[in-house]
């Protein structure tokens, strides 16, 4: 790996969760071509969105649940928690 892109990793590793998401998005758009993912605002936004569930996640603030306990929650069989 040269030079610059571990200078590249180093300092976006320094950005926010979120900012990582919006940089990481870019990077990923740009290796699979043109798409039509609508305005860069709504990707971005969702991005955003997308890295602070993740940080909700690892920092504890909210708890994961698998798959198969939401689908109970969803059909009624199981309470959801509070």
């Amino acid at each position: 790996m040269s030079e610059s892109a571990q200078q590249l990793i180093a300092s976006a590793l320094q950005l926010s969760p979120q900012e990582r998401a919006v940089v990481a998005n870019a990077i990923l758009a740009s290796l699979e071509g043109p798409t039509d993912d609508g305005p860069p605002e709504i990707r971005d936004a969702w991005a955003a969105e997308i890295g602070q569930r993740v940080e909700d996640l690892d920092s504890g603030r909210v708890k994961a649940v698998p798959s198969s306990e939401a689908w109970k929650m969803i059909d009624g069989e199981t309470e959801v928690p509070d």
